[in-house]
């Protein structure tokens, strides 16, 4: 009987809504996006959502799935393409978070950086879903499943 992936598909739909919000709020004209996303409840709350999942994908899913595969290694590069994509958006947050609180930051760089967030964060959870759902599937059994999806 195949996992229920309903909830996964669901946290990243809700990212991907909110990360083109955080788009849209960088290029509103008149408004300063650094003091809009600085004093955003809903910057704060994305990247703590975004965060949390990411956790819970390499706290307990990504190692389960290392055990499962461990003498598979043609599908463990999987996983290591996961976890780079995942440091690659936590960077990304952090400069950002950086250039929140700089008065003099470069706007332009800002809307840069969120540009490569919108684009990575996108293209990660495609790649997850099309890569890494269907191996999931195959191999992780569903108490381990249900702890991932309890953790997220």
């Amino acid at each position: 009987m195949p996992l229920d992936m309903a909830a996964m598909y669901a946290v990243h739909g809700a990212l991907r809504r909110e990360v083109e919000l955080v788009a849209r709020v960088t290029v509103r004209v008149g408004s300063d996006p650094r003091r809009v996303l600085r004093t955003a409840v809903g910057w704060c709350q994305f990247k703590e959502t975004l965060r949390a999942h990411l956790r819970a994908e390499d706290g307990l899913l990504w190692p389960a799935l290392r055990q499962k595969l461990a003498y598979r290694p043609d599908e463990l590069v999987l996983l290591e393409a996961l976890e780079a994509e995942h440091a690659a958006i936590d960077q990304l947050i952090a400069m950002i978070d950086e250039l929140l609180g700089d008065a003099e930051a470069d706007l332009p760089q800002l809307g840069d950086l969120i540009d490569s967030l919108v684009t990575g964060l996108g293209g990660h959870l495609t790649h997850e879903e099309a890569a890494a759902v269907p191996l999931i599937q195959r191999v992780l059994p569903a108490a381990q499943w249900a702890a991932f999806e309890q953790a997220q």
